[in-house]
């Protein structure tokens, strides 16, 4: 039987405080990592999740039997793996180091401004992303 308690839904446009291209530092994870910094190649908004690649990119290992038929080779594939963007920093460009960012609003879209130093970030071009 159905449950009468219904979960709330996502909006499509859910709030990511980063895009797809920016360069981030991991905030959190394993030692070997933290710290190191990345870019975004991949986002999951609904998810909250980007995949990330460069010196703080997470991998998983899957094990993959033979299939000759498939023409597929067994053994253990090591593939990307999303990180949680609450662990995720932006970049600021000026200073190097992460930074919090705040949104205004211009004729040119929303922009996103890095809290310490002022540097403005590209205009959004996604809607409903203003803060």
């Amino acid at each position: 039987m159905a449950s009468k308690v219904k979960k709330p839904k996502l909006p499509n446009h859910a709030k990511c405080h980063v895009r797809t291209g920016d360069k981030v530092v991991l905030l959190t994870g394993p030692k070997a990592v933290r710290g190191k910094t990345g870019t975004i190649i991949k986002l999951f908004p609904r998810a909250q999740r980007a995949i990330v690649e460069g010196e703080c990119a997470q991998y998983e290992t899957k094990h993959v039997k033979p299939n000759p038929q498939a023409g597929v080779e067994g053994g253990r594939i090591r593939r990307l793996r999303p990180v949680h963007i609450s662990n995720l920093a932006l970049v600021d460009p000026t200073t190097n180091k992460p930074t919090r960012v705040r949104h205004e609003r211009s004729e040119a879209g929303v922009v996103r401004v890095a809290k310490k130093s002022g540097h403005r970030f590209a205009a959004s071009s996604a809607p409903g992303s203003a803060g």
